[in-house]
């Protein structure tokens, strides 16, 4: 009998402990002031209001001047086994206290703006 009672025990406190652990303790937390983020809204001021997705990268540098730097990287379908699409990259192009413009890989057209007046014009 008194294993028993034990026993009974032992299983209500790890019942217990096992739905504590599950429940959510929520605490009031002071809103922290978000940091701004680049922006795709392009004032009319900026050099990328000429612009619109889709246009190719030559004809951006004729519009807006060739660019700070570029980059090039490796978009996810670089990792899909046994794919052949021309989609597999993706350029990058810094203009400084302007942004950043991202290219498709495949042909080479224009599919972001990014807005960011606190671009310093080079790659990471």
């Amino acid at each position: 009998m008194k294993t028993r009672i034990a026993l009974l025990a032992v299983l209500t406190l790890c019942l217990m402990v096992v739905l504590s652990a599950c429940a959510t303790h929520s605490s009031p937390k002071k809103a922290e002031p978000a940091a701004q983020a680049p922006s795709t809204t392009v004032p009319p001021t900026s050099k990328f209001a000429k612009l619109e997705l889709g246009m190719a990268r030559p004809e951006v540098h004729e519009k807006i001047g060739a660019s700070s730097d570029f980059k090039v990287i490796a978009s996810g379908k670089a990792w899909i086994p046994f794919y052949y699409g021309s989609d597999r990259t993706r350029t990058i192009d810094y203009y400084k206290k302007e942004g950043r413009l991202v290219y498709s890989g495949g042909n080479n057209r224009l599919i972001d703006i990014v807005y960011d007046p606190d671009e310093d014009g080079y790659r990471d």
